[in-house]
């Protein structure tokens, strides 16, 4: 087996070396030089690899540099894996030139997106001939990209730089798995999405990002070209996105909408083609008029159970004692009547398919086919299967008060990661700034299924901390005398610290809350405030979303920034741009969420905690990466203000103050904290 020349590997990153002569501000870091040498062992040595990477370390050029390096030695694919689009293409387009000129080699490498990314020839035609009728604003969409569709080598949606108005109807043009005509496409020459593939194999290095690669190991393997090498960086949102990925829906929505497009639109359509059998037109008529009444009772039924909680976006978990309720049974067979209706639709459907003999109208029946055979396939399983097995859980989707959708994914994803992916790895590489809990990465092990393979000394863990002097540069602040949430004057006296704190910085502040109403509740409250000082209050939902909001704060030197999950992670504010950084509560989830109520499922059948062994170590993580967002260069300066008292008095504190990069918080009183604020700021 090839041997890494690991001392050459550490040549590039030394004082005169190839990093500091071609990177400007590369400063030498020996936390990153010892994730190189990890990451260069891991790939040589087939083995996995788990590391943090504290904030600073430069944990993006550890491993590429390892990864492009093995990829042009043993002529292997190395396939690298981001959290977000983003980020894929910060690699692609900065990173990956970077390392070229810092090797003085040229090597392959290219993004891997879904195809929803990417321009459909066939839509696109179809639309300038006047096959599609556009509604209102999608014209001026047309109209717009035009120019770059004609020109355009990738027909990627990245190129475009249109404001967010127009681009919310990129879906009239964009490619999509039920209306892809595959090879009877007369445009399968032009195809973007088969051109991003073909580069893929040819490529040594392919950029990709959570979604997608989860997408290809659900698919066994028939996205992405093989690989055996993975590296995955931003690991640590690696689960969630798995949950969701691994889940599956049944829409009332979804389903309705197909059912009244054959039913009001396609089928009247088609009724005047001279191949079209109109008795079996009939036919099928009635049976979407019985499926439309027996989706409706289904649902009605699935209503039932709810209460006035189940409101906005809600959820509802089907229990293991729901299974013999009267609602869940006859929703049940509610169901199996609706199959029974929908398999004879699709009988008659396929027929009258056959019998249209290949006419161009025939295809788009077909695309509606596949789709109502999935929505019946989903429902199935959903309803006959997933609800009565163990390592299921079932939920309800609720808006309104009312049930939209019933969904399922599996309760571990350990076990679907172990068969669907890690078993056909020669190598892989999980690295994050945020995978360990005091210091041990017990957790990351367990919830990724990774333990064994520790247990076989084929994994192994590496904790590099941050190389910034966070003593010195940030104040670290707890107020141990805010009232409880529950308590009548939390609002008032949560809207009174807030306000105190911007009189104080003036902007360049960004406050984390994990309740979206409780945002909506304290950002009418302090932006008369803020109007009264011409401070430019940006709050996430209202004054716009992630990168609208972003962008305004950087322009505005005199902005605050109020925002939930999203900038919790994933904005990097260098420099001067945030002096304060104020966290509301702990991020615990709500443990009504799915995705918690499935590890309490998962813990519960363990006779384990729950709340121990993810609910606790999810939150830590998750604060780590809340207060990850200040200290972002050598230079960075300023304060982290925390107003949840449990942070300091519950059984738990000592988990998290182990836990986090900034040691020893001056606890302070509401009254108190005002001057040692202004030290930091």
């Amino acid at each position: 087996m090839p041997v890494y020349p690991l001392n050459e590997i550490k040549k590039y990153f030394e004082s005169s070396g190839p990093m500091e002569q071609l990177l400007p501000d590369y400063k030498f870091r020996q936390e990153q030089v010892n994730l190189t040498v990890a990451v260069s062992a891991a790939l040589s040595d087939q083995e996995f690899l788990l590391a943090e990477a504290g904030t600073g370390v430069g944990k993006t050029f550890a491993y590429l540099l390892p990864a492009v390096l093995w990829s042009l030695q043993e002529n292997e694919k190395v396939v690298i894996a981001t959290r977000t689009k983003a980020l894929q293409q910060q690699l692609i387009e900065r990173d990956l030139p970077d390392v070229k000129r810092v090797i003085k080699a040229d090597f392959t490498c290219a993004e891997a997106k879904g195809r929803e990314n990417f321009l459909c020839w066939n839509k696109y035609i179809n639309i300038l001939a006047g096959k599609k009728r556009l509604q209102e604003g999608e014209f001026e969409f047309l109209q717009s990209v035009l120019p770059w569709a004609e020109q355009s080598e990738t027909g990627d949606r990245k190129e475009l730089r249109l404001k967010s108005a127009l681009m919310k109807h990129w879906d009239i043009l964009a490619a999509d798995r039920k209306s892809c005509r595959k090879d009877k496409c007369l445009y399968h020459e032009k195809c973007f999405r088969l051109k991003m593939i073909k580069r893929l194999e040819k490529s040594q290095i392919i950029v990709t990002n959570h979604a997608l690669l989860l997408s290809d190991v659900q698919v066994d393997n028939r996205l992405l070209p093989e690989y055996h090498y993975l590296i995955i960086d931003e690991a640590h949102s690696l689960d969630r996105e798995a949950f969701d990925k691994l889940s599956m829906r049944f829409s009332s929505g979804d389903s309705m909408d197909l059912l009244e497009y054959l039913q009001k639109a396609y089928l009247p359509h088609i009724k005047e083609l001279s191949s079209v059998d109109r008795e079996l037109l009939g036919e099928c008529l009635t049976h979407i008029s019985m499926a439309v009444k027996l989706l409706k009772e289904y649902f009605s039924a699935l209503n039932r159970p709810l209460s006035s909680k189940n409101g906005y976006e809600a959820t509802l978990v089907i229990k293991a004692a729901d299974l013999e309720k009267t609602w869940f049974l006859e929703a049940l067979e509610i169901h199996q009547d609706w199959q029974d209706s929908i398999n004879l639709l699709l009988k008659n459907l396929k027929k009258l398919e056959e019998c249209m003999g290949g006419v161009e109208e025939s295809e788009e029946l077909s695309r509606v086919i596949i789709s109502l055979q999935e929505e019946a396939d989903h429902a199935y399983q959903i309803n006959e299967e997933h609800s009565f097995q163990s390592d299921m859980l079932v939920w309800l989707d609720c808006e309104r008060g009312k049930v939209k959708a019933v969904s399922s994914s599996p309760v571990c994803i350990a076990s679907e990661l172990q068969n669907r992916l890690y078993h056909k790895l020669e190598s892989l590489v999980m690295v994050s700034a945020t995978l360990a809990v005091e210091e041990r990465f017990d957790y990351f092990l367990n919830k990724f299924g990774l333990s064994q393979l520790q247990e076989e000394e084929r994994l192994k863990t590496l904790l590099e901390k941050s190389p910034f002097d966070y003593k010195k540069q940030a104040g670290y602040i707890l107020l141990d005398d805010m009232p409880a949430r529950d308590e009548p004057d939390y609002q008032e006296k949560l809207a009174g610290i807030l306000s105190q704190i911007i009189d104080i910085t003036g902007g360049r502040t960004l406050i984390l809350f994990t309740s979206r109403q409780q945002l909506k509740d304290i950002a009418g409250i302090i932006r008369p405030y803020c109007e009264q000082r011409q401070v430019k209050l940006l709050v996430q939902n209202e004054d716009g979303g992630f990168e609208t909001l972003k962008e305004q704060y950087t322009a505005h030197p005199r902005s605050v920034i109020m925002g939930l999950d999203t900038f919790w992670e994933g904005i990097d504010l260098k420099g001067d741009l945030l002096k304060c950084l104020v966290i509301i509560k702990l991020p615990f989830r709500s443990p009504d969420e799915p995705f918690c109520q499935a590890w309490e499922k998962y813990y519960q059948q363990l006779n384990q905690s729950g709340f121990s062994r993810f609910l606790l170590p999810d939150a830590v993580i998750r604060l780590k990466q809340g207060v990850g967002r200040l200290i972002r260069g050598e230079n960075d300066r300023g304060a982290i203000v925390i107003l949840d008292a449990r942070l300091g008095k519950s059984s738990y504190s000592k988990v998290f103050l182990n836990s986090l990069p900034f040691k020893n918080p001056r606890v302070l009183s509401c009254m108190q904290f005002t001057q040692e604020l202004k030290k930091w700021v």
